[in-house]
């Protein structure tokens, strides 16, 4: 990936400890000025954050903002951010002075869903506006403190305080294009399309919903993409590696028996449980290797071009569609995607209902050496089985 352009970068602090509320008289700390676009350990930190984004452990939600103002499901309503981010989208031009103050009312709305409860503890909240490969996103991250040891000059040992970067707390990110996209499309079209994306972790789950609940963020229903996407992009992955080429299929395989799975026992499918279903089928490899390429897996699989949840519900048509056809008896078996198969002979695989015959055209280069080989090696038994009678 490119180095992200910076635009606009600045860090809040929230301040709460887990376990009480918060100190009304100073609920967060709101840094006036952005930060140096051009300070290396600005650019550090939005780097490691962007890498942090989507990786095993960090998996986003794919979504949108919500919009119906139900007061069973939303009892404080939507908030305010998702028509002030319309408003901050809507600038001919970057503008310092609206990205802060648009990041001052996010912090004001952290406060706001907060306050009250006992479990959510504050942190240092990033916001950033970047561009990567051409498309504009915002950022918002939370970061935790986390203490540490060190040696002093007088060598002695001192706490330390510094920012977790091995973890993302809390987060959210809006795709511009996507946002544009969106706001343009039918209703219909609207069902199958996601602009933003949020990082929260199930543990805890109550303690992080403030964060989600403040910006006004809402999981996407387009389970029919992402069921039709997964298996797709496993082998696709699997394929891209010669050290997995040869299991893609398999795999393939593999991830479509267990959304059948799932689909059958009504639970949703989980990247969680894809990353350890690919550890499981790698274990030919060694240790460091495996967890590298699963690592590049679930990034591919939750990176903004794919953009597979972190869990989504199955789509029973669409899982349908994708499933082999394989039958199997004493003589021969066949196992393919249904993809393939047509009833016209320029298909992969034509099924002819009249003659009951199946074939299979285009033929890689590989099954048809098989293929030729079986029948040279039949030929010749059948030429040795003639000869030994005719002696």
């Amino acid at each position: 990936m490119n180095k992200p352009i910076l635009k606009h970068v600045i860090v809040h602090e929230l301040i709460k400890e887990s376990g009480k509320d918060f100190d009304h008289s100073k609920p967060y700390n709101l840094r006036k000025t952005e930060l140096d676009k051009n300070n290396v350990i600005v650019n550090k930190l939005v780097e490691d954050v962007i890498k942090l984004y989507g990786s095993r452990g960090n998996t986003a939600h794919y979504g949108v903002f919500k919009t119906i103002n139900d007061k069973e499901s939303n009892p404080k309503g939507i908030g305010p951010i998702p028509d002030k981010f319309h408003k901050y989208f809507s600038l001919p031009n970057f503008n310092s002075s609206e990205f802060i103050d648009f990041s001052n009312s996010i912090m004001k709305q952290l406060f706001e869903e907060a306050k009250g409860q006992t479990w959510p503890s504050g942190g240092y909240i990033v916001f950033t506006d970047y561009i990567s490969e051409n498309i504009r996103f915002l950022l918002i991250t939370m970061l935790k403190k986390k203490g540490g040891m060190s040696i002093s000059d007088a060598l002695e040992p001192q706490e330390l305080v510094h920012l977790d970067l091995s973890n993302i707390n809390q987060a959210a990110k809006i795709n511009f294009h996507l946002y544009d996209k969106y706001i343009k499309a039918d209703d219909s079209t609207k069902s199958e399309l996601s602009y933003l994306s949020f990082v929260s972790k199930t543990k805890g789950q109550s303690a992080s919903a403030y964060f989600i609940a403040a910006l006004g963020c809402d999981k996407g229903i387009a389970s029919s993409g992402a069921t039709r996407a997964l298996p797709r992009e496993a082998r696709n992955y699997f394929k891209s590696d010669e050290r997995t080429k040869r299991l893609a299929e398999s795999f393939r395989n593999k991830v479509i028996r267990y959304l059948d799975e799932k689909n059958e026992s009504k639970n949703p499918a989980k990247l969680a449980d894809i990353a350890d279903l690919a550890s499981a089928h790698l274990t030919t490899l060694a240790e460091d290797e495996r967890d590298s390429l699963v690592e590049g897996f679930m990034k591919h699989l939750n990176n903004e071009k794919t953009r597979i949840p972190s869990e989504f519900v199955i789509n029973k048509p669409t899982l349908d569609k994708i499933k082999n056809v394989s039958f199997k008896d004493k003589l021969y078996s066949f196992n393919f995607d249904k993809e393939l198969l047509g009833e016209t002979s320029d298909a992969m695989i034509f099924y002819d209902q009249s003659k009951g015959s199946l074939v299979f055209n285009n033929l890689p280069a590989e099954a048809k050496s098989k293929i030729e080989s079986a029948i040279k090696e039949r030929k010749q038994a059948l030429i040795k089985k003639i000869d030994n009678k005719l002696e």
